[in-house]
């Protein structure tokens, strides 16, 4: 798999590294996305806002060219952590035979 990081992030890049021998000429990308830190200052949310909004979100694609072959999301309450990239990579491999 080749991996892609969005938006970049050497942290999150050196755990999966750990995790996986990524190879950058494989036609299979395992792209990442992320976000911490999410902050809503609508007022429409409110209820939502009272009940707990996720605090980031982590997103693992595996795909080839556009085709999407596999998706793994989770909303966190936290900032996102190394832990939550393992356990979601994990799971991946669970699931896959990687």
């Amino acid at each position: 798999m080749n991996l892609v990081v969005f938006p970049p992030n050497k942290p999150i890049e050196i755990t999966l590294h750990e995790l996986y021998s990524f190879e950058q000429n494989c036609d299979l990308d395992l792209v990442v996305s992320y976000k911490s830190a999410i902050v809503c200052n609508s007022n429409q949310n409110a209820e939502k806002k009272a009940l707990g909004m996720a605090k980031s979100y982590l997103r693992l694609e595996l795909k080839r060219g556009q085709k999407l072959l596999y998706s793994y999301y989770i909303d966190l309450s936290e900032n996102l952590k190394n832990e939550n990239i393992k356990d979601g990579f994990e799971v991946m491999k669970e699931t896959l035979p990687l």
